[in-house]
């Protein structure tokens, strides 16, 4: 199974290149791993064949459909074999501040692909081609270029004026509805897309770090106003450079064979050739954000290359970089099945054989476990770090290889609650959880890095390019995210340790219960304090998960408060029905609107029910707006729990 298949995992959609796309299905032989070769029937572009790619920061999928994350940064080889040799160097994410970066985990911080060097070994005179975005580090230390202007990590209080909602939209929208308002002199806009209109009446306040980057602007600066792009240091980068990217927000360099091609005539929406025709036996062509390279063999058959531009561009939160997809030909399958080097594995129909050592030895693949991301990141340093001697890199008169090797980083794993990432942890979760398992960790890490905005893009750019999905073995799936409520000791963000710096806990119990809570009983986890709010209208609130403490099953019925207006509550009850004991981090996620007092941390209160043959001598009833369901033999348990909607330090 390769790349088109392991993606198979996301959502259904109509089939783009027919069946004959597919490889395999629910019939295989799935003892026979390495026999199951309808990986060679796939297409990309002019290519039938085994597909394979990385794509975000990057995510590797292999030809066989492994899936494991490579976030390190210096010059790597992606693909060695009778065809190809593909290196690619990953930088970091483009950000200024190295702690910043660093707080996000993975190695110092995420890389992006910003350059893929491709030399073909099959075809006579064809060049080194290098399609890269320039020198981009030189951008960290400027403001960032779409936020000049602006106050960031701040926000209003009220959140809007009167008579105006939340809207979505991008930065310049927003500035423009302001522009376009009556009354509105300024304006807030988060990383989720939401723009908040203002007047002269509200005031700025910091916005908490557990919520979605949020700027302010005001119509007298330049905030929201149309930019352009930065000059590239290098003199001759920034005359030959063209556009790319969904906006046209990206520079442009192709190298060939060490030499930099004048690409300048291709800026705005211009497509066309970058380098030969289809008449030849290369050519290299733009369209719209993607670049294609193709090849024709020697017995007419074609090999491709896609490379999608992505990000915001040099100086952005999220900076340019690429999306790769290589095909091999089928015609070749069983040379490509001999032997192959580098991050892409082996096209042979067997994961398991897909971490390898530069002398093709196999190594043992971590596919679970706490250890798991670090050992994908040791294993891409440790075995496929391309050498001086080795290197294809085109360099520009500002660097050395000793600029672009690889660098070993300190490993710090990731978390979605890091106050680095652009978007709150419960905004990222939910943008995710209905991806598959492969691409789930994934698309969270872009998510923290870059905002959820293009994880539509990249996975439709897949289904298209790469065929309709289907089922697959669970034995590929790698990188499974945790959401930090469960690990493989136990429960997270419980009321003792969601704020590690209070000395006390968040939760408190406020009854009297009829049965105590069972000893070393965890209720309440996975807590997200302060959470961010989902309009302009409703107040504080926060996010937790609810625990079985007894060893039967339970009905469990959770009795809270949410936000109707600012000052209105509505009581309301969810079910969590047959709840067995354990951390679970499926289980449905409650979200509790909070109380404000002055002088006083916010804070929620739930009733928390259990129906369980395990309770006995109660003669508790549930809350007749729970609409609860009789179980014989069970009996019924209340718990009333008061949770902070703050951490003491940013009360």
């Amino acid at each position: 199974m390769n790349f088109k298949l392991a993606l198979s995992l996301l959502a259904a959609s109509s089939m783009v290149q027919g069946e004959s796309n597919l490889r395999g299905n629910a019939a295989d032989d799935r003892n026979l791993r390495v026999s199951r070769n309808g990986s060679f029937g796939e297409t990309l572009g002019q290519c039938s064949g085994a597909t394979c790619g990385m794509w975000g920061d990057p995510h590797m999928v292999t030809c066989d459909g492994l899936g494991y994350d490579c976030q390190g940064m210096g010059l790597f080889t992606i693909m060695k074999n009778h065809m190809y040799n593909i290196q690619g160097y990953f930088v970091d994410v483009g950000e200024r501040e190295h702690d910043k970066v660093r707080g996000w985990g993975l190695t110092e911080g995420a890389s992006l692909a910003n350059d893929v060097i491709i030399e073909m070994l099959q075809v006579e005179n064809a060049p080194v081609i290098q399609l890269g975005f320039g020198d981009l580090t030189t951008f960290e230390g400027i403001p960032i270029p779409s936020e000049e202007g602006c106050q960031q990590w701040t926000t209003f209080e009220p959140t809007n004026m009167p008579g105006q909602l939340r809207s979505v939209e991008n930065l310049q929208s927003c500035r423009t509805r302001c522009e376009e308002t009556e009354g509105c002199t300024q304006f807030s806009y988060w990383a989720d897309g939401g723009c908040h209109l203002n007047n002269d009446d509200q005031h700025t306040k910091p916005s908490p770090r557990q919520w979605s980057r949020a700027v302010v602007g005001r119509l007298d600066s330049v905030c929201g106003l149309p930019h352009h792009m930065n000059p590239l240091e290098d003199p001759e980068e920034e005359d030959k450079y063209g556009i790319i990217g969904k906006n046209d927000n990206c520079p442009l360099l192709m190298h060939l064979d060490g030499e930099l091609a004048d690409l300048s005539d291709f800026v705005g929406t211009r497509n066309g050739f970058l380098l030969g025709t289809e008449e030849d036996d290369y050519y290299v062509k733009k369209v719209g954000k993607q670049v294609q390279v193709v090849y024709t063999l020697t017995d007419g058959t074609k090999a491709e290359i896609h490379l999608n531009a992505r990000g915001d561009g040099p100086g952005e939160i999220w900076s340019c970089h690429w999306d790769l997809y290589v095909c091999l030909p089928a015609t070749q399958q069983s040379d490509f099945q001999e032997g192959g080097l580098g991050l892409l594995g082996t096209p042979n129909g067997d994961t398991q054989d897909d971490w390898m050592d530069p002398d093709g030895i196999t190594l043992d693949i971590s596919i679970d476990g706490p250890t798991r991301h670090k050992d994908a990141i040791d294993y891409c340093y440790d075995n496929w770090c391309v050498s001086q001697e080795d290197s294809l890199f085109a360099y520009n008169d500002h660097q050395t290889f000793d600029v672009v090797k690889c660098e070993h980083k300190e490993f710090v794993d990731f978390s979605v609650h890091n106050e680095h990432c652009v978007l709150s942890a419960d905004k990222i979760i939910d943008a995710c959880k209905d991806e598959p398992v492969l691409m789930r960790h994934g698309c969270e890490v872009d998510c923290c890095n870059g905002g959820c905005g293009e994880m539509r893009d990249v996975i439709g750019d897949n289904l298209s390019e790469l065929g309709e999905p289907s089922d697959r073995d669970q034995n590929i799936q790698y990188s499974v995210p945790q959401h930090d409520e469960c690990d493989w000791q136990g429960f997270l963000n419980t009321g003792g340790t969601v704020c590690p710096d209070t000395g006390e806990s968040v939760v408190k119990l406020v009854n009297d219960p009829a049965v105590p809570i069972p000893e070393g009983g965890e209720i309440i986890y996975g807590i997200v304090p302060n959470v961010e709010p989902h309009d302009g209208v409703a107040g504080k609130s926060v996010k937790f998960r609810v625990n079985n403490p007894f060893n039967n099953l339970a009905d469990i019925y959770i009795k809270h408060d949410k936000s109707v207006f600012t000052t209105f509550m509505d009581p309301t009850c969810e079910p969590m029905l047959e709840t067995v004991a354990g951390c679970d981090t499926a289980a449905v996620e409650i979200e509790v609107a909070c109380h404000e007092y002055p002088g006083k941390t916010p804070f929620a209160l739930a009733q928390i029910y259990f129906s369980s043959t395990a309770i006995s001598g109660t003669d508790v009833t549930v809350d007749q707006c729970c609409k609860a369901e009789e179980t014989e033999g069970a009996g019924i348990v209340m718990y009333t729990f008061e949770i902070d909607c703050e951490c003491p330090e940013t009360a």
